[in-house]
């Protein structure tokens, strides 16, 4: 009985002397971002809006990604991204990549892939200022835009 004891205390002792931590939880925020876009035939204005959660070094994201002119929604994607990005820290990189489903002017729709990738500096352990690049290949037009973005969760872990 003592050795199985002994056996089941060993890896705890092990951790801690080898210096491994407990995980800690994930961040998590709330995006949205304008600028300038385009698509295979002209340009437009870019928006989106959407959220991201990132565990250790592993992102996912949902978002919205639109093109517009002044009175029209020339074409948009809702769309799921998996990918990876640099650890929360006073910059942080991510770029993530999925599925979209795009819907065009004349209301067509099809599946495309969706991507993206953001550069971010934290302004306050809340919230965050940053450049997005993102884009959707699909069947009905090629889309894609950089935006400046305005992030805000927990994006520095406590």
């Amino acid at each position: 009985m003592r050795r199985a004891c002994a056996a089941l205390s060993i890896p705890p002792l092990l951790s801690a002397s080898l210096g491994a931590q407990e995980s800690p939880g994930p961040t998590y925020w709330g995006f949205v971002a304008l600028g300038p876009g385009g698509a295979a035939d002209s340009g437009f204005y870019a928006s989106g809006i959407g959220g991201a959660m990132q565990v250790n070094r592993v992102l996912g994201m949902a978002r919205i990604a639109s093109l517009d002119t002044k009175k029209v929604k020339r074409i948009q994607d809702v769309a799921l991204l998996a990918g990876l990005a640099t650890r929360p820290g006073r910059f942080h990189l991510g770029a993530a990549a999925g599925l979209g489903a795009v819907k065009d002017v004349r209301d067509s729709t099809t599946l495309g892939i969706a991507f993206e990738g953001h550069a971010s500096v934290l302004v306050t352990s809340w919230a965050a200022l940053g450049v997005r690049v993102f884009g959707n290949a699909n069947e009905l037009a090629n889309f894609g835009g950089i935006t400046l973005v305005l992030q805000v969760g927990r994006l520095r872990r406590p």
